[in-house]
């Protein structure tokens, strides 16, 4: 983890719209890390893990925060390559198909792209990824439920940001888990908190009170929404063991509700893997003229069985 100054230095930097350079030995390359939204519990811990590979690899990071808008993510590329000596990028896109303009121009740069987490469509030349299958994240999320409750369920299903590939993916990975499963598993309300643990908790609140019966397990797509879904049972007076919450990501507040059994489980999704990769196959292309390729990390469902064995658990409190 980043020693405290330097957590609130990449913080005030991102949050002034800056550039933050990772501090390195012997830094002989440059490499533009684009985040979608640098505020996101999941990119947070990606770029810790960031900055730790960077250190490791000799390399300078430039983190740039898009802030969720993929209109600022896309200037913050080009003009980031138009003012430094960039060798390649790594993005995070915010949208699936928005940052094909900021990729296409990257590569018209000569500047090798690897995307992260999030796929980008529609570009001009094939852009590796690293990152792991959200579909089947989500069919693991669709297998607790159906594991859990073998008598069916019913579910309300909270998904992550519109246009981005893990939002799409992960919301189709628990569909399709769902439905191809013989038994009464109905989704009885599903709806975007935009990865918003505040979002979530308001549409949590709302549902709670709309429905004329609770459901048996709220499905969030990533772990921020999980944690305003738990919030919102709390505030309606129920007890989490009555509404199960599973969630996804991994992250270490949500490693701390699976291990106390508030959270009955997530998917591990192991940013710290997937920036690591990232990080290592491109430092190894620029230097080493090695083939640049797209690599899936595996995805693992964690329980209370299991937690100690989730990549951020030793970063729990």
């Amino acid at each position: 983890m980043m020693q405290a100054l330097g957590r609130l230095t990449l913080g005030m930097a991102l949050a002034a719209g800056t550039a933050w350079a990772a501090p390195a030995l012997a830094q002989d390359k440059t490499i533009l890390f684009s985040i979608s939204k640098a505020s996101e519990p999941f990119f947070e811990v990606m770029r810790e893990h960031a900055e730790d590979e960077a250190g490791k690899l000799g390399v300078r990071l430039i983190f740039e925060d898009g802030k969720g808008d993929s209109v600022d993510q896309t200037a913050d590329i080009e003009n980031t390559i138009a003012r430094e000596r960039i060798d390649a990028a790594l993005i995070a896109p915010n949208d699936i198909y928005a940052l094909a303009p900021g990729v296409n121009f990257a590569q018209a740069q000569g500047i090798p792209i690897v995307t992260v987490d999030r796929h980008v469509h529609n570009t001009v030349r094939e852009v590796p990824h690293v990152g792991i299958d959200n579909v089947a994240g989500g069919r693991l999320l669709a297998q607790w439920v159906v594991d859990n409750f073998p008598r069916g369920a019913k579910i309300l299903h909270l998904t992550g940001q519109p246009g981005s590939s893990t939002g799409i993916d992960r919301a189709k990975g628990v569909r399709d888990g769902l439905a191809e499963v013989k038994g009464n598993y109905q989704i009885i309300a599903e709806m975007s908190g935009n990865w918003s643990r505040a979002e979530a908790q308001m549409l949590t609140e709302g549902q709670l009170t709309v429905l004329p019966s609770p459901p048996d397990a709220i499905v969030a797509d990533n772990d921020d929404m999980a944690m305003g879904a738990l919030e919102a049972i709390r505030l309606a007076g129920r007890d989490s063991a009555s509404i199960r919450v599973v969630g996804f990501d991994g992250l270490p507040f949500a490693l701390e509700r699976v291990r106390d059994g508030t959270l009955a489980a997530t998917v591990d999704q192991k940013p710290g893997a997937q920036i690591r990769t990232a990080l290592r196959m491109v430092a190894d292309h620029l230097r080493n003229h090695t083939p640049l390729h797209s690599a899936t990390i595996d995805a693992v469902l964690i329980t209370r069985d299991n937690v100690e064995a989730a990549e951020n658990a030793s970063h729990t409190n």
